[in-house]
């Protein structure tokens, strides 16, 4: 199993794709062959003598031919052999496995250059019948270079590999420590290698040249006959080259392999056992520098391991004209990029630590919280490749065989400012904190980013390590992986009796972090937004020096926890358990030896920065909280509701003589002596209670102590024991208003006291051997411990309240009472309990927050300092969040507990039932609203799933308003219409609305004319609204349709059309005009019809859950609707018919009548106009024009604008209905990005009524202004008319009839310009989109800077003007 792991971590490495110096991809084996075999020309060189054995088996001079005859005696030899283009790996597919035994490989190359130097020797013949005699002449000798290139090639290579597993494995660790041994090792474990299958394949052969020779000529002759002759056999040793390999070459390997694993197949034996433990100088070091550093120097432990320490030192630990490693290159960027695509950084998604409480199950402390979650997850590491000099690994000291150093740095130097360089070592993790309960005031649920910023980081540890010889040398390969065997080659008690030399021990630790730390949080999703502040307070930490303190004092615990006897006994039990657990030590059925292990001992340096840190971080909370705090209105006083007993009177506060016939009397008395001024023992004058607590519980200082029956608790070396509880200021009361009723259930009490506080007095003592000798000295072994927190002028307002049925009731959800059967068993299910309804604290000063005892000096100092500091910058804010704390915090907290020590009502037989929770849909109308027959007629399902209340209602109220009397009005406007208007109005069916609604002043120039012109609008009635008409179709399921309700309803049905008039005043004043006109106009409608169609979904969980006592909270209902997704516009994305949509609209009237009354009028035409208007032609205009402004309303209402509105107002609802889950009471409307609109500073609903009422007056205007230009030019028009004969009056028929008829006669000949073909089309197409973008950059350029002109209309005598907005000039 091991071996396959190692051989897929193997191809896997080699295989996969890095990074380059030229920053090209390419494979891993590439890079390893570039780094570990080639030379700086890229060039790996071969021993020739590897080569020249094959041609004789005595051959050191490399010689590969020998000729001697009668002519010559010549000698080849091999010079050198050198091979370019072995890191050209372009694919690489290793240990495909194909058999039992075999596995295949397939390999492919850009290109080999093989360089081949060669010296030939030539002489004359020494034989005694050599053609010639010459034997004094000099040897000719020429050294020249065979050069041959190959491209593209692949190599297909079966092997078949016969591992004996068990020989393998049990190959010892000392009989590979020595680089002679490794090959026979290896070999011995192969039982059969051969190459089964060759194959090699060449695109293309490069031409042999040969250079070198002494004659340039025959460099020339030889290469160009190489040439020639390679040419000429090209392709045919391409084609030859597959079978060749197959059948020759292949063979030849095998019978190489088989010779050399006969001749190397036995791994030597391990030298006898060694005893004692290893010296890590000499298994490190090589024998030079280990006899320099006191090794012995004769490397007992062999030369690989030292070759690898060497190799990992140049290739890793290398640094560059920066100081970074090599390290940070060759490994830590390839890993950590691909663990999280990101070089240096790795990412470790999900949960790393999740304490979880999903359920209390003790009560009393759900009464703070259901449940409670604390999680780290998503951790980030940041600038892990900075790793820089000086940097050790696994060092060899001089002064001990067996103590290692080691030293990490990590970061940028320290002339570098983690402003200017990323190499900063940065750590960024989710941290989050969910407090839940429904009713706890401590529910939160934060999620926060915090980020460590490291600039420099160097760790130092000294590790002393007892390895026992025998048994690293015995190591079996075949647990190399197995983390137990390593760790039992250290020593363990049971295995020698030498205990100075036990196991692992640290024998120093420190890290060393910049003074640029820095720590940064973000919020992602915080209830508590003031958390999104957090970053100042951590500001104010660091100048306070508290993360620099708290680090330290964590490392100094850290480093005394790691060189503790605890740590090592941690570590003696897993080297313990670790040799029982290794295979090969064969311990697995040995019995546990009976030994005892250090347990762990605290410090006192531990608890001082206990200490240190609960003290200050007690603070730093307070701050959080007082942050959350400040600014919070104080919520006003709420009704508890817990349960209680069946068949319970509720107590009537205000008449407790009901019963106890004196009982209010005794309230009374008692609230008058307590709260009263009276003489004391001591002669002072003090409040009642006051003096009844001195005479009863006080001591002679004032103090009421509380002895502590716990305790307290022993362990670790820690003996902790609490004295006593010390409440301060009981006797300087000086308000006491308490039990004043003001309810039947409810009583309020307010209490005033100079001073009040809380004194926790403990003994602490901390078995440390270091103060064993000063602890003796005392006669009591336990230091005293003081904590004091005083507060000054405190004021505390609280009521209590008895649970009312009603507010019981309230809370019942819908779903519950649903069916009518339900109805009563909820009813009935009362509960009586007593809460607190308010309780309001408030603080003049805080006085004191302390520790005393047990800490040093120095953490003394740090504790009082942080403090003043806290009270100097943030006591002023937690003085003011404390009024707040206590109403949402405490009260609540309060109350819980309260609960908790009452029983349950038990709601047997008649208990109100919870609502059906199998239902998640979406409530269809149909079966809600309508009975079983009437449901399924309209496509519903017809079920009760629903319940019969609704269905009842419906009906019910369909009979109600459909019900007509002989004017054909429906009964609602006797039973609701009449009795609402006439408590506003004193008037039946009208409301009034007295006094100035609006008015404006205007400066106008224009044509020369200059004039001041006031309108005003004032006394706004409506009247007849009790004239609805039947039958009202309100909330009407539709046919086919779950979620769509239709409504329609007629007003002004009857005698008494709806009415409605103001008082207008129109003045002005210029060089040669004056007017003043005061009128009231009056619209009049008759059978106005308003006809609306709903889409509402409502999701069935939040429809049944809904509490009655939202049930008028339109905001309430909305939230119980699917929230439809929109933009940072607020505007809608997605479907359109979801929510709330207003889907159809339409108004009309049968009649419109305007007219108009003179109060006071200056224009005589006005009175002509009055006239008009009452004739039959200005009714039919008036409601022409009432019916024209009614659709454009109803388009208006059925535009996108209105159901943005509606949008942001079902994204809004969560936040503002008080039973969501999402309710903030303080919620102000979410917030969008405006589109191109420019920013009033102006009120927004000021704003909007005043646009309103603008475009009413102007609307009015309007309307009177066309009806008078519509009766003035018909008046002109009779009366010349008039004055024609009957001759003329023909004649002008006449011609009136001909300019008809050739008009008519124009259209049929002519087209129109955007259809004549004699218009370029482009202009056809150009011109409609000029028109409209100019119309379209008129209304934004007007509408966008809300300016409008004053329209001037001159009629007759007098000038009306429509002010829409103010202009100060207008240029003719």
């Amino acid at each position: 199993e091991w071996i396959q792991k190692a051989l897929e971590q193997l191809d896997s490495l080699l295989g996969s794709g890095t990074s380059s110096n030229n920053g090209q991809n390419d494979l891993g084996i590439n890079e390893l062959i570039r780094s570990s075999l080639l030379d700086d020309q890229g060039e790996f060189s071969i021993d020739p003598s590897l080569i020249s054995g094959f041609f004789s088996d005595e051959n050191s001079n490399n010689i590969i031919f020998e000729g001697h005859d009668k002519l010559t005696e010549t000698t080849m030899s091999l010079v050198s052999i050198r091979v370019q283009g072995l890191d050209t790996f372009k694919e690489l597919d290793l240990l495909n496995v194909v058999g039992n035994y075999t596995v295949r490989n397939l390999l492919k190359m850009e290109r080999l250059t093989f360089f081949i130097e060669l010296e030939a020797t030539m002489m004359a013949s020494s034989l005694s019948s050599s053609f010639i005699d010459a034997s004094n002449a000099k040897p000719i000798t020429e050294v020249f270079t065979i050069a041959f290139t190959a491209n593209d090639i692949g190599i297909d290579f079966t092997i078949l590999l016969a591992l004996n597993e068990m020989t393998l494995g049990t190959i010892q660790l000392g009989s590979m420590l020595h680089t002679t041994n490794i090959l026979p090792c290896l070999f011995s474990a192969i039982d059969k290698a051969s190459f089964t299958g060759l194959a090699l394949t060449v695109t293309d052969l490069v031409p042999p040249t040969m250079t070198g020779f002494l004659d340039r000529g025959i460099d020339q002759i030889m290469s160009s006959g190489a040439t020639a002759l390679f040419n000429m056999y090209e392709k045919a040793m391409i084609r030859a080259m597959p079978n060749f390999f197959q059948l020759f070459v292949r063979d030849v390997i095998n019978d190489y392999i088989d010779g050399v694993v006969s001749l190397l197949g036995k791994c030597p034996d391990t030298k006898p056992p060694m005893s004692g433990f290893v010296d890590f100088r000499d298994l490190f070091l090589d024998p030079d520098d280990a006899l320099a550093s006191g090794g012995s120097g004769d490397a007992p432990y062999g030369n690989v391991i030292p070759w690898i320490m060497d190799i990992i030192d140049d290739q890793l630990f290398s640094a560059d004209e920066s100081g970074q490693l090599s390290v940070n290159e060759l490994m830590v960027r390839p890993l950590t990029k691909s663990q999280s695509g990101i070089e240096g950084s790795l990412h470790f998604n999900g949960t790393l630590i999740d304490l979880n409480k999903r359920q209390v199950t003790r009560k009393i402390w759900t009464s703070f919280a259901d449940n409670l979650r604390l999680r780290l997850s998503d951790l980030h590491l940041s600038g892990l490749d900075s790793m820089r000099v000086p940097t050790e690994i696994l060092s060899p000291k001089s002064s001990s065989a067996h103590t290692l150093g080691n030293k990490i740095s990590i970061g940028v130097t320290e002339n570098v400012s983690i402003t200017d360089n990323s190499d900063s070592l940065r750590a960024s993790f989710g941290f989050e904190l969910l407090v839940g309960g429904e009713n706890s005031p401590l529910a939160m649920n934060n999620l926060m980013d915090l980020e460590l910023i490291v600039p420099s980081l160097d760790i130092l540890a000294m590790l002393r390590a007892t390895v026992e010889v025998d048994r690293l040398m015995k190591f079996p390969l075949k647990d190399i992986t197995n983390v137990d065997c390593w760790i039992s080659t250290l020593w363990s008690s049971k295995n020698s009796g030498i205990e100075s030399d036990a196991g692992v021990a640290i024998e120093y630790l420190n890290m060393v972090l910049d003074d640029g730390m820095m720590v940064n949080a973000s919020c992602i999703s915080c209830t508590n937004q003031m958390l999104n502040q957090f970053n100042s307070v951590l500001s104010f930490l660091e100048d306070q020096e508290w993360i620099s303190n708290i680090r330290s004092r964590a490392i100094l615990i850290g480093s005394q926890l790691a060189r503790g006897e605890w740590v090592q006994g941690m570590i003696a039990k897993q080297i313990d358990s670790s040799s029982r657990r290794c295979p090969h030590l064969n311990f697995e059925n040995s019995m546990p030896l009976a030994q005892k292990y250090q347990k762990f001992e605290t410090t006192r340096e531990m608890v001082d920065g206990v200490l240190y840190g609960g003290m200050t971080l007690v603070q730093v909370i307070a701050i959080v909280m007082a942050q959350k705090h400040t600014g919070v209105d104080l919520p006003p006083p709420v009704d508890i509701v817990v349960s209680g007993a069946d068949k319970t009177e509720l107590i009537d506060l205000t008449d407790l003589g009901s019963i106890l016939s004196w009982g209010d009397m005794v309230l009374d008395e008692a609230r008058t002596y307590l709260g009263g001024v009276v003489e004391s023992k001591r002669g002072e004058q003090v409040l009642g209670i006051t003096n009844l607590l001195q005479s009863l519980i006080l001591d002679d200082d004032g103090l009421l102590k509380i002895p502590i029956i716990d305790k307290g608790f022993i362990a670790g070396g820690v003996e902790l024991s609490l004295y006593n509880v010390t409440l301060v200021g009981l006797d300087s009361f000086a308000k006491f208003e308490v039990l004043k009723t003001s309810g039947p259930q409810a009583f309020g009490n307010i209490i005033r006291l100079d001073k009040l506080g809380v004194t926790l007095r403990m003994g602490l003592s901390v078995e440390d051997p270091n103060t064993e000798q000063l602890r003796r000295l005392n006669t009591n072994k336990l230091e005293t411990i003081t904590v004091s927190l005083i507060f000054k002028d405190v004021e505390i307002d609280t009521s209590v309240m008895l649970a009312l049925d009603r507010e019981l009731m309230r809370s019942m959800k819908l779903g519950s009472i649903l069916s009518i059967d339900n109805i009563s068993s909820c009813l009935f299910s009362t509960i009586h309990a007593i809460g607190i309804q308010k309780l309001v604290m408030t603080l003049g000063n805080i006085d004191e927050f302390s520790i005393a005892g047990f800490v040093s000096a120095a953490t003394q100092q740090e504790i009082d300092d942080f403090t003043a500091a806290v009270f100097t910058n943030y006591k002023p804010m937690i003085i003011e969040s404390l009024p707040a704390f206590t109403a949402t915090v405490v009260r609540p907290l309060l109350n819980n507990v309260l609960q908790y020590f009452m029983e349950k009502a038990k709601r047997e037989g008649g208990a109100c039932r919870e609502p059906d929770e199998s239902l998640t849909g979406i409530v269809d109308f149909r079966d809600l609203f309508l009975s079983q027959s009437k449901s399924v007629a309209l496509l519903g399902s017809g079920l009760p799933k629903y319940g019969d209340l609704f269905r009842v209602l419906h009906s019910f109220i369909d009979d109600v308003i459909s019900a007509t009397n002989d004017l054909g009005q429906s009964n609602i406007n006797d039973l609701i219409i009449s009795k609402l208007t006439d408590n506003q109005s004193n008037s039946t069916g009208a409301l009034f609305f007295p006094g100035k609604l609006f008015g404006q002043e205007f400066d106008i120039a224009l044509n020369g004319l200059n004039a001041v012109v006031e309108i005003a609008v004032s006394d706004v009635r409506l009247s007849s609204l009790d004239s609805i008409g039947a039958p009202i179709r309100l909330l009407q399921p539709v046919e086919g349709e779950a979620s769509i309700l239709n409504n329609s309803v007629s007003v002004g049905v009857g005698p008494d059309a709806l009415r409605v008039s103001f008082k207008l005043f129109v003045a002005g004043e210029g060089d040669d005009v004056k007017i003043s006109n005061e009128l009231e106009l009056g619209l009049s409608l008759k059978n106005l019809s308003v006809i609306l169609e709903l889409l509402a979904e409502i999701e069935e969980q939040a429809f049944f859950s809904f509490p009655i006592k939202d049930i008028l909270d339109f905001n309430c209902w909305m939230a119980t609707m699917p929230t439809p997704f929109i933009d940072k516009f607020g505007i809608r994305i997605g479907s359109p018919d979801t929510g709330l949509v207003l889907r159809k609209i339409a108004m009309a009237a049968a009649e419109a009548r305007l007219d108009v009354n003179c109060i006071s009028c200056s224009s005589s035409v006005l009175l002509d106009i009055s006239t008009y208007l009452s004739s039959d032609d200005g009714v039919t205009d008036t409601t022409d024009v009432a019916n024209r402004i009614f659709d454009y309303g109803t388009k208006l209402l059925r535009s996108q604008l209105v159901q943005d509105q509606f949008d942001r107002m079902l994204n809004e609802a969560e936040m503002k209905c008080p039973h969501s889950a999402n309710y903030n009471a303080n919620f102000a409307g979410l917030k969008f990005d405006e589109m191109d609109a420019i920013e009033s500073s102006e009120d927004a609903y000021g704003f909007l009524i005043a646009i309103i009422s603008v475009v009413a007056v102007c609307a009015v205007v309007v309307v009177l202004v066309y009806v008078a230009v519509n009766w003035v030019s018909r008046r002109r028009h009779n009366r010349w008319v008039g004055t024609l004969t009957r001759a003329q009056k023909l004649q002008l028929v006449r011609e009136q009839r001909e300019e008809t008829e050739r008009e008519k006669d124009l259209n049929k000949i002519m087209k129109s310009l955007f259809c004549s073909a004699e218009v370029p089309i482009s202009l056809r197409l150009l011109i409609p989109i000029v028109i409209f973008g100019n119309i379209a950059l008129f209304l934004s350029g007007h509408l966008s800077l809300g300016k409008s002109l004053v329209m001037y209309m001159p009629v007759e005598s007098i000038v009306l003007t429509s002010p829409c907005l103010e202009t100060k000039q207008v240029v003719p």
